[in-house]
């Protein structure tokens, strides 16, 4: 024998399966992502790691492009990784979001840096931070590279490479 559906019950079930698509919705919702970012910086690492220079510009955002040459470019990102030697370790050390509006010369939005804590093959540490900027299609575009011997505090978007 079935029995019958109360509706109260169908109600609370409705309420909390709407709550939970809402919930889904917001999590989904592009550029909140810490994984999402985790996940580009560290195929744009490996892209630098395996002197795939060109296709690292073409993940470029359109700001960084027009600053400089594929090939100035190019060479900055070769030279700054040839630097470095092998890797042997490399793992996340930090994810910091910035809004930057009225910054001169960094065009207004969302910003995000990924700090990584690297081990050379030497056994030198350093660390390599991938900066990005969040576009209207909700997609982060890589703004620049960085390697540096210490870990700021800071989320500074200047101090990403340039050129």
């Amino acid at each position: 024998m079935t029995r019958p559906i109360k509706t109260p019950h169908l109600i609370r079930c409705a309420a909390a399966c709407a709550l939970a698509a809402c919930y889904t919705l917001a999590v989904a919702e592009p550029g909140t992502s810490a994984d999402e970012l985790l996940g580009d910086a560290t195929s744009v690492l490996q892209q630098v790691d395996s002197e795939q220079y060109a296709e690292v510009w073409q993940s470029l955002a359109p700001f960084v492009q027009a600053r400089a040459s594929q090939a100035q470019f190019v060479d900055s990102i070769r030279q700054s990784r040839q630097a470095l030697g092998a890797v042997s370790k490399r793992g996340w050390a930090s994810v910091t979001r910035i809004r930057y509006t009225h910054v001169t010369g960094v065009p207004d939005g969302l910003y995000a840096n990924v700090d990584f804590a690297t081990t050379l093959a030497s056994g030198k540490s350093m660390f390599e931070k991938v900066s990005f900027q969040l576009q209207t299609d909700g997609q982060w575009r890589l703004t620049g590279y960085s390697p540096r011997q210490s870990q700021d505090t800071g989320a500074d978007i200047s101090q990403a490479r340039k050129p």
